[in-house]
C-alpha cells in the first residue's frame, strides 16, 4: 500500500513532464483529457481496490470523522442538483467537481488509506515503522525534486532546441490547447518565469509553499535521538543552502501570489521572535512588501488585469447570488466560459451560489474543528521523541492551511491536481495517522 502511495507521488512529481513528452512530443495532443483522467483514475482504482480488501474496516473508519463526509456527500448532491437546473451538461459537472473538489476527495481517500495502514500495524514509532519511512521519503523526494530541476531549468537555457523537439513550445504564456511553453514569460517578451516541473509557475509556487514550513522544520529541528538528514557542522552548511534554495525558487517563478503566502508563512514561523525584535521585524516586512510591489510593477499588465478581474467578478455574483453552476468561471475560460474572477473563494460562489459557498464553508470549519481537536490532544499526551517528531512535522504542515485561506484571494488555489495529491495525500495520512494513534493510546 504505501510502497503504491511513493511511486504515485512520484509519478505525480514527473506527471508534467511525461504528458509534455509523450502526448506533445510523440502524439501531438491527441487526446489532452486523457493524461489527467488516467491519472486521477488510478487512484481511484487504488482506492477502490484499498475499500474493497478491507471492506471489514469501513464500518470502524465511519464512526470517526463523521460529519466532515456527511457534508462532503451534500455538497456533491447540491453542487450536482444545481447545476443540473442550470442547464449544464454532465460533462460541465464532472470537469467542475475535479476542479473544486477533487482536493477533498483526495483528502478523505487518504484518511481511510491512513486508518487502514494505522489500524494493521502497532502504534509505538520506532526508526523502522512505516509512518516514519514515508516521511524519510517525503523528504528526500521534496529535496531531490529541488535539486534536479534547478539543473533542468539550467539545461533549458543551454539547449532549448532539445526541449523545443521533445514537446515544448516557445516563450510564452499558457495557451489553452498549444505546446506548454519552454519557460513563462511576464508579458509579451517580458522576463522568464521558471515553472520547473509544473504546467506553469504559479503551480510550482504553490507546491514551494505548501511544503516549506515543514521544510523549514525538518531541516533545522535537533530533536535528541532522532536522526536527521544532516548531523555536523558541515552538513549544516548544505542544510541551509537548500533552505536558500527553495526560497530562490520561490521568487525565480515570479509568483506574487507565492511571495505573498511565502510573507505569512514566514510569518507565522516566526511569530515569537518578531514579538521581541519588532524594529527589525518593521523593517524586513518593510522590505518584504517593497519586492511583492516591484515584482507588481514588473508585472503591471498581468497586475492591473488580476485587479479588474477581481472587481469585476464580484457584479456577477451581485447580479446572481443564487448561482451559475459547476463550469462557469475559471478555469471554465479555456472551454466555454467567461468568467474569470482570479479569487478562488469568488469562483465557488459563482459555480455553486452563496448558498453552496456556505456548505463548503462548514465543511472546512468541520474538517479544521476535528484536525484542532487531534492536535489538542496530542500536545497533551506524553510522547516519544518519534512521536513528537510527527506531531511536529503535522503541525508545520497545517500553517499551509492559513497560508491557503490568503492565496486564495489571489489566485485559483486548487486547479493543479499535481499539489492537491503531494500535499494532501501526505498531510492527511499523517492526521489519520495521529487519529489512529490517539484512539490505541486511550
Amino acid at each position: 500500500m504505501i510502497r503504491f502511495i511513493k511511486s504515485f507521488l512520484i509519478f505525480v512529481v514527473l506527471y508534467h513532464i511525461l504528458v509534455t513528452i509523450v502526448w506533445y512530443g510523440v502524439l501531438g495532443w491527441a487526446y489532452p483529457q486523457l493524461p489527467a483522467l488516467g491519472r486521477d483514475g488510478l487512484w481511484l482504482l487504488f482506492f477502490v481496490i484499498v475499500l474493497i480488501s478491507n471492506f471489514k474496516d469501513i464500518k470502524a473508519y465511519l464512526t470517526t470523522w463523521k460529519w466532515p463526509r456527511i457534508a462532503f456527500i451534500s455538497i456533491m448532491i447540491f453542487w450536482i442538483g444545481i447545476s443540473f437546473m442550470k442547464g449544464k451538461s454532465v460533462y460541465d459537472i464532472f470537469i467542475g467537481i475535479k476542479y473544486g473538489l477533487l482536493y477533498l476527495y483526495i483528502f478523505l481517500s487518504a484518511t481511510f488509506i491512513g486508518h487502514i495502514r494505522s489500524s494493521k500495524t502497532p502504534w509505538i514509532v520506532t526508526h523502522e515503522s512505516w509512518i516514519w519511512n514515508f516521511l524519510k521519503f517525503l523528504k528526500y523526494l521534496l529535496i531531490t525534486t529541488l535539486f534536479v530541476w534547478f539543473l533542468r531549468q539550467g539545461l533549458k537555457f543551454i539547449w532549448p532546441d532539445f526541449f523545443l523537439h521533445i514537446g515544448y513550445g516557445p516563450f510564452n504564456d499558457f495557451v489553452f490547447w498549444n505546446k506548454p511553453p519552454i519557460y513563462y514569460l511576464t508579458w509579451y517578451k517580458g522576463t522568464s518565469r521558471r515553472q520547473w516541473i509544473f504546467s506553469g509557475p504559479n503551480n510550482y509556487g504553490y507546491l514551494l509553499i505548501a511544503f516549506f514550513p515543514a521544510i523549514i522544520f525538518l531541516l533545522k529541528t535537533k530533536i535528541e535521538k532522532i536522526k536527521t538528514l544532516f548531523t555536523n557542522d558541515k552538513q549544516t552548511i548544505i542544510n541551509l543552502s537548500i533552505l536558500l534554495l527553495w526560497i530562490l525558487a520561490i521568487g525565480l517563478t515570479l509568483s506574487r501570489t507565492a511571495c505573498i503566502g511565502w510573507v505569512v508563512a514566514l510569518t507565522i514561523v516566526n511569530i515569537q521572535r518578531i514579538k521581541k525584535n519588532k524594529k527589525l521585524s518593521r523593517g524586513i516586512w518593510i522590505l518584504l512588501l517593497a519586492g511583492i510591489v516591484w515584482l507588481s510593477i514588473l508585472k503591471w499588465a498581468s497586475t492591473l488585469g488580476h485587479i479588474k478581474a477581481k472587481f469585476g467578478s464580484i457584479q456577477y455574483v451581485i447580479q446572481q447570488p443564487s448561482w451559475y453552476g459547476l463550469w462557469t468561471s475559471w478555469p471554465a475560460v479555456n472551454y466555454h466560459g467567461t468568467i474569470l474572477p482570479e479569487n478562488y473563494y469568488i469562483q465557488l460562489m459563482l459555480d455553486i451560489g452563496t448558498i453552496g459557498f456556505i456548505l463548503w464553508t462548514i465543511l472546512i470549519w468541520l474538517i479544521i474543528r476535528l484536525a484542532k481537536r487531534i492536535q489538542e490532544t496530542m500536545r497533551t499526551k506524553e510522547k516519544t521523541e518519534q512521536e513528537r517528531y510527527i506531531y511536529l512535522i503535522r503541525k508545520w504542515l497545517n500553517i499551509w492551511r492559513v497560508c491557503l485561506l490568503v492565496m486564495g484571494i489571489f489566485l485559483h488555489v486548487f486547479e493543479d491536481s499535481m499539489i492537491n495529491y503531494l500535499f494532501f495525500i501526505s498531510r492527511w495520512i499523517l492526521t489519520w495517522y495521529l487519529s489512529t494513534y490517539i484512539k490505541k493510546r486511550d
